[in-house]
């Protein structure tokens, strides 16, 4: 019976234990978050250098630490190499945990993922509202053009009713 006991505890914590990230992809993705907050404040030359190393270590090892780097290349806020498309691709074939466990490189992909969805719908929604705008210029263009030509057929009727009366 104890050994039973001993059997089931046992198998309930190797079960816990394998519900924590593992410490190595907890500190890759840490060193990919620290990476990008320090390559997010580089000149756009260098900016344009990380990603493209980015890029090789993507090339050599199509991995989901790699598609992740890449993919933080691809979106940083100011990058000449900026390409959501691109990054929403990679993001998207970052592969969750294995059994149920937690994943952080899969919970950041799904972040990023996130944040891309919610800039892309900014983006529309700010489309939409400078076409509105557009359209109430010219509308208020052609309100003033046709105030302008009333205006004038006015003045024109006033100078024929003067010299009418003289």
């Amino acid at each position: 019976m104890n050994g039973l006991r001993a059997l089931a505890a046992a198998v309930l914590l190797a079960g816990c234990v394998s519900l924590q990230p593992r410490p190595d992809e907890t500190r890759e993705v840490a060193s990919l978050l620290a990476d990008y907050r320090r390559v997010a404040t580089l000149p756009a030359e260098e900016q344009r250098r990380a990603a493209a190393a980015a890029q090789q270590s993507y090339d050599k090892a199509a991995d989901d630490a790699t598609r992740l780097g890449l993919a933080m290349a691809l979106l940083l806020p100011h990058a000449q190499t900026r390409d959501d498309a691109r990054a929403q691709a990679l993001l998207a074939a970052v592969t969750p945990g294995s059994e149920g466990a937690p994943s952080p490189r899969y919970d950041l992909a799904q972040t990023l993922l996130s944040l891309i969805a919610e800039r892309q719908r900014q983006a529309r929604e700010d489309q939409r509202r400078l076409e509105a705008l557009g359209r109430q210029a010219r509308e208020d263009r052609r309100r003033s053009e046709e105030m302008q030509q009333k205006i004038e057929s006015l003045r024109a009727i006033d100078r024929d009713f003067r010299r009418k009366s003289q």
